[in-house]
């Protein structure tokens, strides 16, 4: 691949961003970094490795001090803490009795070369496990911070702690914190300097200046820390023998779900330089520790290379992205997702019109608020054919004069008839506590033909009231599927699946990777049913995947090697 050179740059709008000098195709990878601190999140201490936060294995290896952080391997172990635990092959008589290249091996396999390790990684915990154990009890934004300031009072005088600060070249949102979370931190600050200085056997002095920095680092992990995640494969599966009305299948079924979940967090330094997007074209995702950032779409010259901090469109609708972004990350996003119109912000939460034929969308003041201006500036006459979709639903507002529109909540934005949202709203509040139930029985796989009964007529009730493509909706269909396809009905579970699909190519892009996380149910609903169309949905799953991962896809999701399997077996039993 050819070299690709970023550049830092800094907008009114923005601030510090990257931009790339040329072309970038999509599925490119455009960065990879080692985290300059990381922490486990405390719900995975007991299931992923306190350094590289992969999985544990059941030979697990603990801290040879404290013994509460674990860890998968040895060479993790010592990376983390510096703590050697060496096995000399020559003088161990194990060693001798096997072939040598076996031998070589099983040394090389049990012992780490201490060439490998690296002075900065030492530093990760060893002040950790001194006396009482602190990382235990406070929250791990703030042992994530005691990560930081102890690589600070281990190689730096502690007077220096303003330049420490500015080096770091972190961004941070003190200024725009309530007053409550300002209390907080400097709270926080004052208690993790005085484990630091119990931990570390360093004296320094706890004044206000030390404390304010200490603050500052705080807020900087705040706006700038990256939540690591593992994608994993969840098998869903079914029951045998009869259950209510439905007769089971022989045998057990299952839908493979893919769940991101989330194991630690980490400061990337030049990570952080990356701004986000509601549309983003790069994507993030992590290997052991390090992170990399990928193209997903082409990226012109002299453009921000902008990945998405959590809100995305598809996921959320504006309003909502715009409050959280703005809650967490102090910031307005002005990205192209919130800033033009796209079908998605318009129909994820939007109400059904009243007259069953029509197909426009029913706005809500909360949404109408932040979708008005948007539409205002939409450009009527351009590119019709790419955004026939959005006029399709909106074709009432763009027939009027771009200065003069009218936009009310409660009235269709195609046909212009007034929706009694008060009604509408009881209406799916009702059909959505029948899906909880249904979500529930699933959870116990306790499904009896009622529950699904009641499901499928709520989901009636979901159509009358909601745009065919709210997201409720889809969200609803999957559940459904799920439940058919436990009680052994996999043809219905297939249609109800692909129906959910359907809705969410409108919301998302087509290639998404949530639409590939959405076809891995879907492929193995017809590799149950033995159906040949389960060739085409892992083709694309695996297309999808290679280009947000690249050759690293089946590290991140090894389960593509099984669906790949699945396509060989389908195509031999074409041949025959």
């Amino acid at each position: 691949m050819p070299h690709i050179k970023l550049q830092r740059v800094s907008t009114p709008d923005k601030g510090r961003g990257i931009v790339s000098s040329c072309v970038i195709s999509p599925g490119f990878l455009v960065h990879a970094e080692e985290p300059y601190a990381m922490i486990i999140l405390k719900q995975c201490r007991e299931t992923h490795c306190h350094y590289c936060l992969n999985d544990l294995p059941a030979d697990r290896v603990p801290c040879i001090l404290c013994s509460i952080p674990l860890y998968c391997s040895h060479q993790c172990r010592i990376r983390a803490t510096g703590q050697m635990f060496k096995i000399y092959p020559e003088y161990n008589g194990f060693f001798k009795n096997l072939p040598s290249d076996l031998g070589e091996y099983a040394a090389e396999v049990i012992q780490c070369n201490d060439s490998e390790l690296e002075i900065g990684d030492i530093t990760e915990h060893k002040h950790e496990c001194q006396g009482v154990h602190w990382p235990m009890v406070l929250p791990s934004e703030i042992v994530l911070a005691g990560r930081i300031l102890a690589r600070f009072l281990l190689n730096i005088p502690p007077e220096d702690i303003i330049n420490f600060v500015e080096r770091l070249e972190l961004s941070h949102c003190y200024k725009q914190m309530s007053s409550e979370r300002k209390l907080d931190s400097h709270i926080y600050a004052i208690v993790l300097l005085y484990c630091l200085q119990h931990s570390c056997g360093i004296m320094f002095s706890i004044d206000e200046v030390f404390i304010s920095q200490v603050v500052i680092i705080i807020s900087q992990i705040k706006v700038n820390c990256m939540t690591v995640v593992r994608l994993k494969s969840i098998d869903a599966h079914g029951l045998s023998g009869r259950f209510g009305e439905f007769p089971f299948q022989s045998g057990a079924h299952s839908t493979s779900n893919v769940e991101q979940v989330r194991v630690g967090k980490a400061i990337y330094k030049a990570g952080s330089l990356f701004n986000h997007s509601c549309q983003p074209n790069i994507h993030a995702y992590f290997l052991s520790r390090t992170l990399y950032l990928r193209t997903t779409n082409v990226v012109a010259a002299e453009s921000q290379l902008e990945l998405s901090y959590g809100p995305q469109v598809g996921l959320w609708d504006c309003k909502d992205r715009l409050n959280f972004l703005k809650d967490e990350y102090a910031f307005l996003c002005q990205c192209t997702g919130c800033s033009e119109v796209n079908l998605s912000d318009i129909v994820l939460n939007a109400f059904h019109c009243v007259n069953t034929n029509c197909s426009g969308t029913v706005l809500e003041s909360r949404v109408h608020d932040s979708e008005k201006q948007k539409i205002k500036h939409f450009p009527i006459s351009d590119h019709v054919d790419k955004n026939a979709d959005i006029y399709e639903v909106c074709l009432r507002v763009f027939k009027q004069n771009g200065a003069s529109i009218d936009i009310q909540p409660g009235y269709c934005l195609k046909c212009g008839s007034y929706c009694d949202l008060e009604s509408s709203r009881a209406a799916v509040s009702k059909a959505l506590t029948c899906i909880k139930r249904l979500q529930d029985a699933i959870l116990s796989q306790q499904i009896s033909s009622i529950t699904i009964s009641d499901a499928l007529k709520s989901l009636r009730l979901l159509r009358l009231n909601l745009h065919a493509y709210n997201k409720l909706i889809a969200e609803a269909e999957d559940s459904i599927a799920q439940a058919f396809c436990l009680v052994g009905e996999l043809q219905l579970s297939l249609d109800y699946c692909k129906a959910s699909i359907q809705i969410l190519e409108k919301l998302y892009d087509t290639d998404d990777i949530v639409i590939a996380y959405e076809l891995v149910k879907l492929s193995s609903i017809q590799l149950s049913l033995g159906d040949g169309t389960a060739v085409e949905s892992i083709s694309r799953i695996d297309d999808i995947f290679s280009r947000y991962y690249g050759l690293h896809a089946d590290l991140v999701f090894p389960y593509l090697q099984y669906l790949r399997r699945e396509i060989k077996k389908f195509s031999v039993k074409a041949l025959q």
